[in-house]
């Protein structure tokens, strides 16, 4: 199968781990997915349109494509916009691998605040960011809050609810000659074992479920969850991945 194929596929399968589904009295919501990219964003993307929560998923993408399921609505990036009750933005660095022939767009840090913008214009009231942090990074107590620039105008913009979620970022695939490819793995297992449990990169499927069940059960206002408060929702479930030997 195509990359596309593989996403399509992904989002048309339910969830059986759905996020938990809003009280009786709350009608589904219609969300705005951006960048939701990449192992991470496919796994994330395909929750969203898995829950009860919501009755469409409206999802950015560069170019009209069709929809295999109801609550899948693609929306070509800056055609009109769409009229939604929140928004999840996941933002990609370049260690993110993205299929070219994806059709998702695609978010870097420098396009978080355009995002955002054009979520409130859209009508969100709710704004949930999934922002991946490197694993050494996850260790400073700064990350439990909105310490950027841009997070720091996401702030300013007066969301209802704003939500900033920080798993753990995956690796890139080691690259250059063998010996440095080696070099590089065994580094990258040496952290594996030397760093807290919760600062390790966890499976997409996990990081995912983790990520959307912190953003779905914030409260209002500024909420910033980091690596230790996903691994400790993982762990209250029983289930936090073996630490390597």
């Amino acid at each position: 199968l195509m990359p596309v194929d593989l996403v399509m596929a992904a989002l048309a399968a339910p969830s059986s781990t759905s996020p938990s589904a809003p009280a009786a009295a709350a009608p589904p919501r219609v969300a705005l997915a951006l960048g939701l990219a990449g192992a991470l964003g496919e796994e994330l993307l395909a929750r969203l349109v898995g829950s009860n929560a919501y009755r469409q998923v409206v999802v950015g993408v560069t170019q009209p494509l069709g929809s295999a399921t109801a609550r899948f609505s693609p929306w070509v990036f800056g055609q009109g916009l769409p009229v939604v009750d929140e928004a999840w933005i996941g933002l990609t660095g370049d260690e993110t691998f993205v299929p070219s022939a994806s059709p998702i767009v695609r978010i870097g840090t420098d396009g978080l605040l355009e995002a955002a913008r054009t979520a409130q214009a859209c009508g969100a009231r709710r704004l949930v960011v999934v922002s991946p942090l490197a694993a050494l990074l996850q260790m400073n107590a700064g990350t439990q809050a909105a310490g950027s620039a841009d997070e720091i105008a996401l702030v300013q913009m007066n969301f209802e609810q704003l939500v900033i979620v920080r798993p753990t970022a995956a690796d890139a695939e080691p690259t250059g000659s063998l010996p440095q490819r080696l070099a590089r793995s065994a580094a990258r297992a040496l952290a594996d074992i030397m760093l807290p449990a919760y600062a390790r990169a966890l499976s997409a499927p996990l990081a995912a479920r983790a990520s959307v069940e912190a953003g779905a059960q914030a409260p209002a206002g500024l909420s910033v969850q980091g690596a230790r408060e996903l691994m400790a929702r993982i762990e209250a479930d029983g289930r936090a991945p073996k630490r390597p030997r």
